[in-house]
């Protein structure tokens, strides 16, 4: 289909490009299908980190289909890939630009003897595409990899650009992906942003919690394993007493703001009517997970060293200091010397508010879409969006997934959540954006 194709529908105005988009999604749905399930067949497992024939894979894409892609260099072989459609009114003073973005590394695929198919089929099968990174996020990936391509092959007269952008190095909460991207400047003048990330059908995330994780290094003195514990002291005991203490971490009661108890009230009730398990006091408790634990040097000796890594997510009304300070008075409290140095991700609980423009307008086509009841929600983990919101960017997340197989084994999404996000992705573009006359000035100005 091409622009003419639309105009023949009654034409240019938003509404006819609507129907246009809508149905030439409905129609090039294998293709979007493929595009997600070749993405899912590269492989690009983090650790080790991003593969590069992912990123190739995305740039050719975009290239063969006109789209200009900038192959941005993240350091340590982490390789960013974006493209912009400038729309017909690119050159708009203080108009809006739309990010659409994913990120195209996953997680390891684990144990293959546990999956019933082959991590990286990339297939479709009963309904459901398969394979690792059909939920996180290759399904969603692809959706705003097409939509951004297929908005410029049909010369679609947006009001503004939308810029795509796909990141390495998310899934271990490393800079080298979307923080580098901002920091080099390279979404200045985004307003908006979508993150393809998994997400209910009817739920874009709009908020998420802080993350503040830690090591704790636990000394001990060795000894013969055979006078335990009459001789030595064992660091792994210590680390023993460290693991109980800190699960009182979950105890700090948040000093919830005024404006966030309405979303973490309807955040709380989502989980408990649509979640298979009730896990809503996540969104106003400290959670603690104690990732690993490595110590001592030989089963006949008494540990002199153990290390602990510990992720705890915060809830709005508390901050990563508190955690830390609330960590280190638990130890003291049990007699435990350790330590205690920040690692991994950091960040505060943020949001974007539902009457933001770029939130309202996909919660609207996900009720045209999806769901008429749709509304947002807080998200318990953390993810990209931290780092919009950092640079002032009002995010949100929205992507196809089946929720429960999301970092485990024989991860799959259903095929036609793929092609919906997709829709949505398209209407938001078009309802944010808007559309201009390409006869206009303002048209004929992003076009030259």
């Amino acid at each position: 289909m091409t622009a003419s194709g639309a105009s023949s529908r009654g034409g240019n105005g938003r509404r006819d490009w609507e129907r246009a988009l809508l149905a030439a999604i409905d129609e090039r749905s294998a293709e979007l299908l493929e595009l997600a399930g070749a993405l899912i067949r590269i492989p690009s497992e983090n650790p080790p980190g991003d593969d590069p024939a992912v990123s190739d894979f995305i740039a050719d894409y975009l290239d063969g289909r006109g789209l200009a892609a900038v192959r941005h260099d993240g350091g340590e072989g982490r390789t960013n890939v974006l493209a912009t459609y400038p729309g017909a009114a690119a050159a708009a003073p203080g108009g809006r630009h739309l990010a659409l973005a994913g990120h195209a590394d996953v997680v390891p695929v684990g144990d293959r003897s546990r999956w019933d198919f082959a991590p990286f089929a990339g297939d479709v099968v009963d309904g459901w595409l398969r394979g690792r990174g059909a939920s996180d996020m290759k399904a969603g990936l692809a959706g705003v990899l097409f939509v951004t391509a297929l908005l410029a092959e049909l010369r679609v007269p947006l009001g503004g650009p939308v810029t795509f952008v796909s990141v390495a190095d998310e899934e271990t909460g490393g800079v080298r992906g979307l923080p580098r991207i901002v920091a080099d400047g390279l979404l200045a003048g985004v307003t908006g942003a979508v993150i393809a990330e998994p997400s209910a059908p009817g739920n874009p995330t709009i908020g998420q919690k802080g993350s503040c994780q830690f090591e704790l290094r636990i000394t001990g003195r060795p000894g013969h394993g055979s006078l335990s514990p009459l001789s030595g002291v064992s660091a792994n005991v210590k680390a023993a007493k460290a693991i109980m203490a800190l699960q009182s971490l979950f105890d700090i009661t948040p000093d919830i703001p005024e404006e966030m108890a309405e979303i973490i009230a309807v955040s709380k009730e989502y989980v408990r009517t649509r979640e298979p398990e009730d896990f809503g006091a996540a969104f106003d408790h400290v959670t603690v997970n104690i990732g690993t634990v490595h110590g001592g040097t030989a089963i006949n000796v008494v540990a002199d060293t153990c290390v602990l890594t510990v992720d705890c997510r915060v809830p709005f009304g508390v901050r990563r200091d508190d955690v830390l300070a609330e960590a280190r008075r638990l130890l003291a409290e049990v007699g435990v010397e350790a330590e205690l140095v920040e690692r991994g991700s950091r960040s505060e609980a943020n949001w974007t508010p539902p009457t933001d423009p770029v939130v309202d307008t996909l919660v609207g086509a996900v009720r045209e879409v999806v769901d008429p009841e749709g509304y947002g929600v807080l998200q318990w983990a953390t993810s990209d969006a931290r780092w919009f919101r950092q640079a002032g960017i009002p995010v949100l997340q929205y992507g196809p997934a089946h929720l429960p197989t999301i970092h485990g084994f024989n991860e799959r999404t259903r095929a036609h959540q793929v092609v919906d996000s997709a829709k949505v992705y398209a209407l938001t573009a078009l309802r944010y954006l808007d559309t201009v006359d390409p006869g206009s000035a303002a048209g004929q100005k992003g076009t030259n």
